[in-house]
């Protein structure tokens, strides 16, 4: 009886013994793991972030001849896919609007099926092409990526009631009529002039249907500017429409109106053309 009592208090401390020993192993195993870790973690290597924010649509071979800085970060601080080189992306185009100092990775951009415009529009975006003096269009200024908005200067006419005494009123207004297109394709002025003397420029764009129909009308029946957009946090002023009374008027007290328009008010305002 008491030797097998023995054998089974032996066998217990020996198997308990042998547990103990698998826990100090796996303790030790982690230990010098998670250490590995850390100091592989603590490397830094180079990767590439955007040296500016991306728009949406942008080739992938013009980001990467422009767009891309190197920056040296902690290994475990590496975006899962970020790129190693920016040839990468040669084949592809952005999917979405990457900001400035963000890393690059292949998960941002998506295969560009179509070369030329119709690798960057997508869903109700349409390709637009405006032609017309070149100082208009931003000839020379802007470049393939830059965001621009749209300005039409429209001629008008206000029809008075028919007992009215007085005629038709012929207004102008100008207003911002579209923001934040893409260019696709950037004008340089050419070397022909139109019958005004200017020389002319071709630009194609990228907006909504929407927004096109409104370029469209604003072509046939105004005239068009193009303003260029800042890259870093553009901004939009309040929706406002500029005519003549408020170019006059702007910022004048009333004693200052009264002496433009003779005391008539703003409303006797007219074009004198």
């Amino acid at each position: 009886m008491r030797v097998t009592l023995s054998r089974y208090r032996f066998r217990n401390a020996f198997v308990a013994g042998g547990l103990a020993l698998a826990g100090v192993l796996l303790v030790f195993l982690y230990v010098n793991s998670y250490r590995n870790d850390v100091q592989n973690g603590a490397e830094t290597v180079d990767v590439f972030v955007a040296a500016r924010d991306i728009p949406e649509g942008t080739p992938g071979s013009t980001v990467a001849g422009s767009y891309l800085k190197r920056q040296s970060v902690l290994r475990r601080n590496v975006v899962e896919g970020a790129i190693s080189q920016p040839s990468q992306l040669t084949s592809f185009s952005a999917a979405q609007t990457i900001l400035a100092e963000q890393q690059i990775t292949t998960r941002q951009f998506h295969p560009a099926a179509q070369q030329g415009p119709l690798s960057r529009i997508s869903g109700n975006e349409r390709a637009i092409r405006i032609s017309g003096e070149a100082d208009r269009l931003l000839a020379d200024v802007v470049k393939d990526g830059d965001h621009v908005d749209v300005i039409a200067n429209i001629r008008y006419v206000v029809r008075l009631p028919s007992q009215s005494s007085g005629s038709d009123l012929r207004k102008v207004a100008s207003r911002v009529i579209v923001r934040d297109l893409v260019v696709l394709d950037a004008p340089s002025k050419e070397s022909g002039s139109d019958i005004s003397g200017g020389a002319n420029a071709t630009i194609t764009l990228a907006g909504t249907d929407g927004e096109e129909q409104k370029i469209v009308w604003a072509t046939q029946n105004g005239d068009l500017w193009l303003v260029l957009r800042p890259v870093a946090k553009p901004e939009n002023s309040p929706e406002s429409v500029e005519t003549i009374e408020s170019m006059l008027t702007d910022g004048l007290g009333q004693r200052a109106i009264d002496q433009l328009t003779e005391g008539h008010g703003a409303g006797s305002i007219n074009s004198a053309g």
